[in-house]
């Protein structure tokens, strides 16, 4: 199979591949001279029949890599858990005074709002704005972060 090489670190590599070059995979056990691995621990395809864009998929791809090689590195997705799990703590510690947090100190978006799986009225009436528009604040609203869905993954 062909490929092009966009990282290795141990015995972890970041490979695009494939017969139309449509798949981001980490594999194990690349041989550079033979062209072959030991086996691939994941691969994301990309293109007119899959659900994903070329950006989606990398960053998939290179999310699971990086979990497999940086010690330091948290993926998207317990990163995800870890904030729905934190949200949810603090609305049973006292459900306004959560909102009134969020939209304070936090100061999520709409979108960003709706991801944790707040009830957007409440939100939207804490804020007293459209928090992807606001009208003031510290934080521009083009700043905000795209985290995708793990398909699977359900959040309350």
């Amino acid at each position: 199979m062909k490929y092009t090489l966009i990282d290795e670190n141990g015995q972890y590599a970041l490979i695009l591949r494939g017969e139309h070059m449509t798949q981001y995979a980490v594999v194990s056990g690349l041989d550079k001279e033979t062209g072959n691995w030991d086996w691939t621990c994941c691969y994301f395809d990309f293109g007119k029949f899959s659900g994903l864009t070329k950006a989606e998929a990398l960053f998939r791809a290179l999310d699971y890599y990086l979990m497999r090689t940086d010690e330091k590195h948290i993926p998207c997705a317990r990163m995800s858990e870890i904030a729905t799990l934190l949200k949810d703590g603090l609305i049973e510690d006292g459900e306004e005074e959560a909102y009134r947090y969020m939209v304070g100190v936090v100061e999520l978006s709409d979108t960003e709002a709706e991801y944790l799986g707040l009830d957007m009225e409440q939100y939207r009436e804490s804020t007293g704005e459209d928090a992807d528009n606001p009208t003031g604040g510290s934080r521009p609203a083009q700043a905000a972060i795209t985290v995708p869905l793990i398909r699977g993954m359900r959040l309350r």
